[in-house]
This record gives C-alpha cells, structure tokens and sequence, in this order.
C-alpha cells in the first residue's frame, strides 16, 4: 500500500481507459495473479504470473522516461531468464508504436476474451428504447416484487452483510474454479483496506438484508469503472436493478461506464452484450516474431 502514490502517479501521466491502470485492481488481484513492479530510469513494469506463464503489460513511462528502452528492457529480462517473451494488455495505440518501431520483430494476436465494455452513462441510467425493453421490464419486474427495496451507499457498517451476499453468490457458482477463487480474495482484500482504497460502493437491502452490491472507481476524466458486482441469482430483476441504481446513484456525472471483461465466459460475454456497448478497450498479446 505505500507504493500506492508512486503507482498512481505513472498512472496519472496520460489518460489510461484500461482496468489495468489503476491500483486497485493491482493491489486487490496481487497475491491471487502474483502481481509484481518496479521501477527504473522513470519507466514502470509490471508483471504477473510465475516461470513460463509470466506475462508483462507495456512499460509506463513518465515523461522523462524512455517506452522504446523500456520494451528492450523487457525483452533482456524475458532472455535472461530463459522464459518467453509475452505482453498482455496491449491498447491499439501502443501496438501501433510497438509496430512502427519494429514492423517485423513482433507477432500481435487480438486477446478478446480481455476486451473491456465501455457503455454510455446516461443508456445504463435511461434503459430507453427496443434494445433495453428486456432489462426494463427485469428491473421493474424487482421494483414491483420488492417494493420496499432500499438503495445505500457502502460503508464500513455494510462491510459483512455485502460479503454475506457475495458468498450467497459464490455458493450458486462454485465448480472449483480458481478464477471465482480469486475474485473472493480480491473482494475481500478490497473490504479489508477500503479506507486506504477509497473506492465507491453501493447496495441494494431488501428488508434490511444486503441481496446485491457494486462497486468501483473514476478510472478517467469521463469514466468511471465497476470492478466487482454481485447479486442474489434467484432474485429476478435485482442484476438490472444493482446496475441501474448504482450508476444512477453514483456515477451519473460521467459520461461512459467501463464494466471490465468477459474473460470469456459465454454467460458472462452476453449478459455484457446485452447491455448495448458503445465500444471496446480492444486489448493484445505480443510475443516476439518468428525469425
């Protein structure tokens, strides 16, 4: 967490629109993704993973710091200890450098599965028109059962009840899944250090139980993003209705909604398509090219 100012900073050096740019999906995925950094010469790197399945995501550079010896920097790294070269999280416009740099020296695969959905505020507050008719009529199906339902901010009196929920949750999808694993740690690391983390949370009670919750952050000047949003699976409408009061209540002043990836996860990419994305924060693996 002392890191926290150093890291920030890096990420405040231009407009970032991508999850991977803010410290706390860093601090709270850290320990389940073996999340690591440093810094030299005023270039940041971060990696994630161990031996072989390590992968990198493009140096932060300052503005006195050099991205073009950062990436030669990566690349002795990955040569030296015999693993293969791989960046992950690449945005179009730095595999547009990376190619103007050295048309032939990188091999550049489209990760779609890590695709972010970037959705306009005032469709997710508004629900207008055919293609949300089908949400609408979830969420006021919710209204209309659970008429007395309340909307609250999260603080720190609500921090059990909303793990309560996400276990509720976790009990309905829990196969073994290390990626459902993780999440909880994140979770919970995020509820342990929230005072530190200061991020923006909100949940729906109904009679006085936490059923559902959201939370995230301002990730740009126009943009703010979920990183976590759980709900009761038997309550029909409450998934509509988590989403739509936690932008309304929170982050009507934005102009998009960044809502993460799909990780590939078929239920997951169309509950995310459902939803009417404006755009993608398209994203890249890049390994060295064949010579």
């Amino acid at each position: 967490m002392e890191d926290k100012p150093v890291i920030e900073d890096y990420f405040h050096q231009k407009r970032y629109e991508q999850a991977d740019s803010t410290f706390m999906t860093l601090f709270a995925w850290q320990k389940p993704y073996e999340i690591q950094w440093t810094e030299e010469d005023n270039v940041m790197y971060i990696r994630s993973g161990r031996g072989k399945k390590q992968f990198w995501l493009p140096p932060f550079a300052r503005k006195d710091g050099s991205f073009v010896k950062g990436l030669d920097r990566m690349k002795e790294w990955f040569s030296e200890h015999g693993y293969p070269f791989l960046m992950k999280g690449v945005v179009p416009e730095v595999v547009q450098r990376i190619q103007e740099l050295c048309p032939d020296c990188y091999h550049i695969e489209p990760d779609r599965d890590n695709y972010e959905y970037v959705y306009l505020t005032q469709d997710l507050i508004n629900l207008s028109g055919k293609k949300f008719r089908q949400k609408k009529n979830n969420l006021n199906h919710f209204r209309n059962q659970y008429m007395g339902y309340e909307y609250v901010p999260i603080t720190e009196n609500l921090f059990d009840a909303c793990l309560d929920a996400e276990r509720t949750w976790y009990d309905e999808h829990d196969e073994g899944d290390s990626e459902l694993d993780a999440e909880r740690h994140a979770i919970q690391t995020v509820f342990e250090n929230w005072s530190m983390l200061q991020p923006t949370g909100g949940a729906i009670c109904v009679f006085n139980k936490v059923v559902a919750f959201s939370i995230g952050e301002m990730l740009n000047d126009d943009t703010a993003i979920i990183h976590f949003e759980k709900s009761d699976p038997a309550m029909r409408g409450l998934y509509q209705a988590i989403n739509y009061e936690f932008v309304r209540h929170a982050w009507s002043h934005t102009k998009y909604i960044n809502r993460e990836e799909d990780m590939g996860i078929p239920g997951l990419r169309k509950s995310k398509e459902s939803y009417n994305p404006v755009r993608f924060i398209e994203k890249y693996d890049v390994t060295l090219a064949d010579v």
